[in-house]
């Protein structure tokens, strides 16, 4: 076990606490949003971080209004809950080393009582539908546990993200692990989906057996759904497109990409 990555301004007492793993430039903001949300819930700041410099190259600094944006691995806890929560950009370079501390924290802390990924993932689905969540799990035992609070499997054929990679990993040191995957449809991916981060939010609360004060995210779901209301009431096209995915259909690939566009410009417009 070696924390020389990282730097601590406070050691909070957990015992074996359950881990909870986001993701920042995620497909919906899902994995983002569902961690700032339960650290925020937890009402402290981050305890610690995890040195970048190993992980990121130059490149990984962006500029967002001529701030430079540095990547970040912040770990924050909730202490009553026994619950810790790492945010992060995902590494570019020697992922492997960059996980493995990760597991050297959860290590030091006497393990983990269950590790939990939470991602998007984008869906043919209307925003007007309900938020499935898929499961992925490294053990049978936990799948076969959560199955009454996710009954959704997921089979990835792809190549491994970061959160299956985790996983991975964690079976390789005998810790149980999960991946959430919360449906996103398609044109909210480049955006923050405030209902399936609200899905995931329940989710995790249902299966930690811990609740949450869910008005904050019902005002945002509330705000999202009007503005989407009022683009389909202003543009008929738009509208009779939704409308198909609502029905069941399906939409050809400039169809897509003419929703997806006309959705991101009301958006944008909308947060200035």
């Amino acid at each position: 076990m070696n924390l020389d990555a990282f730097h601590f301004t406070s050691r909070p007492r957990l015992e074996k606490p359950s881990v909870i793993v986001g993701w920042t430039g995620d497909i919906g903001s899902v994995s983002s949003g569902v961690v700032d949300f339960l650290a925020d819930a937890s009402g402290g700041g981050s305890f610690c971080q995890l040195d970048p410099v190993d992980f990121f190259a130059v490149g990984g600094v962006t500029v967002e209004d001529d701030v430079a944006q540095y990547p970040q691995s912040r770990f924050s806890c909730d202490e009553r809950r026994n619950l810790m929560i790492l945010r992060s950009d995902e590494p570019q370079v020697h992922k492997y080393e960059f996980l493995g501390s990760v597991f050297d924290l959860v290590k030091y802390y006497g393990g983990t009582e269950g590790l939990y990924t939470v991602n998007g993932i984008a869906s043919m689905i209307p925003h007007t539908a309900g938020r499935r969540v898929f499961l992925v799990c490294n053990d049978p035992v936990m799948q076969h546990e959560l199955r009454q609070f996710v009954s959704a499997g997921l089979t990835w054929q792809g190549p491994p993200h970061t959160s299956t990679f985790l996983l991975w990993l964690a079976k390789d040191r005998q810790l149980t692990g999960a991946g959430l995957w919360v449906e996103v449809p398609f044109y909210l991916a480049n955006y923050e989906d405030a209902r399936a981060v609200g899905t995931g939010v329940s989710s995790i609360g249902r299966i930690l057996g811990r609740s949450y004060d869910l008005d904050e995210l019902d005002r945002r779901i509330a705000d999202q759904d009007e503005t989407l209301a009022q683009l389909r009431g202003e543009d008929p096209e738009i509208d009779a497109k939704i409308y198909a995915l609502e029905q069941g259909e399906m939409l050809n690939r400039d169809e897509q990409q003419e929703l997806a566009e006309a959705v991101q410009d009301a958006l944008r417009e909308h947060s200035r």
